[in-house]
């Protein structure tokens, strides 16, 4: 985990949780209790989730997405059997060019871009999930490439995935 690779700017929002290295379920940073991706009540700056993480209580910390500009695309297999990048990750990010990170099992990427969805999020049951709120991606700042990339308004590469991976939405 390298907390200091996640943006700043995702680190200005009181969009934070955390997790523990067994689930993904959202915990809420400030006491051991459940969080929900969809209560704001339950989320907490960065500071405090990475407060938690750094002593103990939690091993992770997760952004939750809001609907207010950042969208979230999960790519599951990022690598094919040879370990080298899937044609499906080299197809999205190199499209996005934004902050991306591999996931928390390290054979998928998390990719944060800028833009909007019509719809708040979409897994499309064939590895690739987008979304704009009421779900949150576990930060472990594993950053593979575009180390130095902030968050990258891109809505045309948003509409890209739309049309290519989800194409049911836009019906």
């Amino acid at each position: 985990m390298n907390l200091k690779a996640i943006p700043q700017e995702l680190k200005d929002l009181d969009q934070w949780v955390c997790a523990h290295a067994t689930d993904k379920c959202p915990m809420d940073a400030r006491c051991y209790a459940s969080a929900s991706s969809s209560n704001s009540e339950t989320w907490s700056a960065y500071e405090q989730a990475a407060w938690a993480v750094e002593h103990g209580y939690y091993d992770n910390v997760g952004f939750v997405f809001a609907n207010n500009g950042i969208v979230g695309i999960d790519i599951d297999e990022g690598y094919d059997s040879d370990g080298i990048l899937s044609n499906l990750a080299i197809d999205i990010i190199s499209k996005c060019e934004s902050y991306t990170e591999r996931s928390r099992s390290g054979r998928g990427f998390h990719i944060l871009v800028k833009g909007k969805l019509p719809f708040d999020g979409r897994n499309n049951m064939n590895g690739v999930e987008i979304y704009q709120a009421k779900r949150f991606f576990i930060m472990p700042g594993d950053v593979p490439m575009y180390a130095s990339m902030q968050i990258r308004q891109n809505q045309g590469a948003i509409d890209y995935v739309l049309r290519k991976y989800f194409p049911e939405t836009l019906k």
